[in-house]
């Protein structure tokens, strides 16, 4: 564990543009400290050009000012947040032993025994409707039997994923590309606040980053290094979420995948991984094996697949991000009203929905 004060300090070297994982450690080593880089002189900054390069170098030199430092301490000063850097304690052990793991996180809610296995769950953000009755059913499965759900909090198997196991009454974690005060996408909302009260919320990013592409790639790294392994639920050929799959086969974690229709773009990918030699998961029982979970204690709801026809499923994944109006559905779905009417009645039959007053649905 670091002190307060260096604490301050590593969030100012890391926060510095050009200074990623490799730079960080190295000026680590070299000055000692975070603190030992604030005081070395400009010529010992300057010798480090060859290691880090130019812009690095000009770049530490232009932040050497207080008021830099400053907001360094006014994130620790920030109740709305935690931070851990990699020599605390409460910094998760698996993503310690990474090939390039953050300096410092920043999270809100928080992580989880250490000993609690944890399991990613990725895959496509435009999911078909198999794709998130497979995600929802093996993530309140995997959360039922103790397991961690990890993901990234993005649309599609992601936010289903986090739904699921937070319905089920586990925790999960979602990693961002953005500052952990930064709500990306923003219907997820709902999602985020449970997730900080009862799960973790985390990101390398400091506060106010806001959700830049460039920043899913290395986003995807922490996923998977703070899981036993990575289940992808649908992808396609060239899917941001096989980005997770190589930084899981880097980290040597098990990578498993859900058999999909030969004939889907959203199969290609996860078929692939099946070919390539990914474990494949026809039930939850493959994958807590592999944990070492005794199933038969694992106290799993044997809640089958939803029955649902075309028409229907469009309802109820419209329905996923809260209760809507009728109207709301009619432009959420397309389809026309008096059809609607039907369809949502028979939801209700099946006790799958319920109407609230004012022709406002809402998921059971």
């Amino acid at each position: 564990m670091i002190s307060i004060e260096e604490k301050g300090y590593w969030i100012w070297l890391s926060c510095i543009p050009e200074i990623g994982v490799k730079r960080f450690f190295y000026l680590i080593e070299r000055f000692d400290t975070a603190k030992g880089v604030w005081n070395a002189s400009d010529n010992d900054i300057r010798n480090c050009n060859n290691q880090i390069g130019y812009k690095a170098v000009n770049n530490i030199l232009d932040r050497r000012s207080s008021n830099y430092l400053e907001d360094a301490f006014s994130i620790i000063n920030n109740g709305n947040m935690s931070i851990a850097t990699l020599l605390d304690e409460e910094y998760p052990k698996l993503l310690k032993e990474i090939y390039d793991p953050p300096p410092v996180l920043y999270y809100k809610g928080n992580f989880p025994h250490p000993e609690l296995p944890s399991i990613a769950i990725v895959g496509s953000r435009m999911p078909t409707s198999y794709g998130v009755q497979m995600a929802q059913i093996l993530s309140r499965q995997l959360a039922e039997a103790g397991v961690v759900v990890v993901s990234g909090l993005a649309r599609g198997i992601d936010t289903t994923a986090h739904a699921a196991a937070l319905k089920a009454g586990g925790h999960t974690i979602g990693v961002l590309g953005c500052g952990v005060d930064v709500i990306y996408p923003p219907e997820n909302s709902r999602y985020y606040t449970q997730m900080a009260q009862k799960g973790t919320i985390v990101s390398e990013y400091p506060p106010g980053t806001q959700p830049l592409a460039s920043n899913f790639p290395a986003r995807n790294r922490i996923i998977s290094g703070l899981s036993k392994g990575v289940l992808v639920i649908e992808a396609r050929k060239r899917s941001g979420t096989l980005i997770t799959v190589d930084y899981a086969l880097e980290q040597g974690r098990d990578v498993y995948a859900i058999p999909g229709n030969i004939n889907n773009s959203c199969s290609q990918g996860t078929n692939q991984l099946l070919k390539e030699g990914a474990k494949p998961v026809t039930s939850v029982e493959d994958i807590l094996e592999e944990l070492n979970i005794d199933i038969q204690n694992a106290n799993l709801n044997r809640e089958k697949p939803l029955q649902l026809d075309f028409f229907e499923m469009q309802v109820y994944n419209a329905l996923e991000s809260g209760q809507k109006h009728i109207d709301e559905l009619v432009n959420a779905t397309g389809i026309e009203i008096d059809k609607l009417n039907s369809i949502l009645m028979m939801l209700e039959i099946k006790g799958i929905i319920r109407q609230l007053p004012g022709k406002i649905f809402i998921k059971q």
